[in-house]
């Protein structure tokens, strides 16, 4: 597919563009695209969900569409009066749009647990038929402590929704060899969400800022001319075939307004129209400023090269947080997350394979020299020493204590 190269064939980022729109998951990695809510919504819809089903008990839900059924059942009563006092305090969450879609989301997150009508928990990422529904530990957690720790745990939970991207901008942000200090929502769109995805147009976090540094030599005049091709030519009736053989920026578009928007809503980011910059300081209670203290820490970075014997660089290498940021509960916890004892030093392959597990192999283990990172589901990625990993065998015990140190701090 060739439709915007032409405006300039020597701009590699142009290129990718077109690379990346013949691929029928041109769009991304799965997420949030229809709802809109704050953290504030969030935590009193769990409120209430602990007050309609306190301890962890199970509420049954509706299980089919107002227009379809207008009726609540008996069983559905609690429900009803849930829904009904959510959308008088949070603003949001009708009984279709509290199942259909906010639900949905909270289950992602982490925040709730969704059964089917055996009882049985649900994948949160497959489409079952849900009959019951009950708060998490997570989800309880949400609701108490201080308004900066509620940022810190409402950001993990977005970053299991989103599927990685917390831990990825923050890396791009805070890394001084890139010297980017903010994201347009279009270098989001085009190159960000490509990182780690399972597509043929999957890149590196490297790659991705040598794109966005292409797209920003591009004109102004250049720019407008490319986002207005793909506005005429990505409609979804100028394909034949499936909604899989189609393409349709205006739904594109509208997946990357969720993510900003969701993204704004973190400890980490803050939108300023069409950008996303690192964000430091929140608003806390009667408008009281909070400064969240996410400082680079380079020197930890610098630490892991020097405790490692690592003089320089290594082509093709990246820096990766076993235990990541995003999983952070409070500031205390981020620090001690942010330490070169932390860190691995793997090839990007390995790399990419655990983004597109969305971070979860946290779990570091050894089979001789080499290093294992596992999930709690058992899917491992396999590291050889001065192969796929370059780390001071010496500092073995060290990172293997370290790690089960941390895993014992998180849930």
């Amino acid at each position: 597919m060739n439709l915007v190269t032409n405006i300039d064939q020597s701009n590699e980022a142009l290129k990718f563009i077109d690379s990346r729109i013949s691929d029928d998951k041109y769009r991304g990695s799965v997420s949030s695209q229809h709802n809109r809510y704050t953290m504030d919504q969030i935590i009193k819809i769990l409120s209430l969900l602990e007050k309609y089903a306190p301890n962890n008990s199970l509420m049954i839900i509706r299980t089919a569409d107002i227009s379809k059924r207008p009726h609540n059942t008996e069983e559905e009563a609690t429900y009803a009066l849930f829904c009904n006092e959510a959308k008088t305090q949070a603003g949001i969450g009708t009984q279709d749009a509290m199942r259909k879609n906010l639900f949905v989301d909270l289950h992602r997150m982490g925040l709730i647990e969704r059964y089917d009508k055996n009882k049985k928990p649900t994948d949160p990422f497959s489409k079952q038929s849900i009959k019951y529904v009950s708060l998490t530990k997570q989800g309880s957690k949400l609701t108490k402590g201080t308004i900066l720790d509620q940022y810190f745990i409402f950001s993990k939970a977005i970053d299991k929704l989103l599927g990685g991207y917390i831990d990825i901008l923050l890396e791009i942000f805070r890394n001084q060899e890139y010297s980017i200090d903010k994201i347009t929502f279009f270098e989001f769109m085009f190159f960000v969400s490509a990182i780690g995805v399972d597509a043929s147009f999957n890149i590196t976090s490297d790659k991705c800022v040598k794109l966005i540094k292409e797209y920003r030599n591009l004109s102004t005049i250049q720019r407008k001319a490319m986002l207005e091709t793909l506005k005429t030519k990505l409609i979804p009736k100028n394909y034949a075939g499936t909604k899989t053989d189609k393409r349709d920026f205006h739904n594109w578009v509208n997946k990357v307004e969720q993510i900003f928007t969701i993204l704004n809503q973190t400890v980490y980011f803050e939108r300023r129209d069409l950008q996303l910059v690192i964000r430091d300081k929140v608003e806390g209670p009667s408008n009281k400023i909070i400064d969240t203290q996410l400082s680079r820490s380079l020197d930890e970075k610098f630490q892991y090269f020097n405790n490692h014997d690592i003089p320089e660089k290594i082509s093709g290498f990246e820096l990766h947080h076993v235990v990541p940021l995003s999983w952070s509960e409070s500031i205390q916890q981020f620090k001690i997350f942010d330490k070169w004892e932390n860190m691995v030093y793997i090839d990007a392959y390995s790399h990419a394979k655990i983004t597109q597990n969305r971070n979860r192999n946290v779990v570091m283990s050894s089979n001789g020299d080499d290093i294992i990172l596992k999930d709690f589901r058992g899917n491992e990625v396999y590291l050889n020493v001065n192969k796929k990993i370059a780390y001071k065998i010496a500092n073995k015990g060290l990172m293997l204590k370290y790690n089960d140190d941390l895993l014992k701090t998180t849930s």
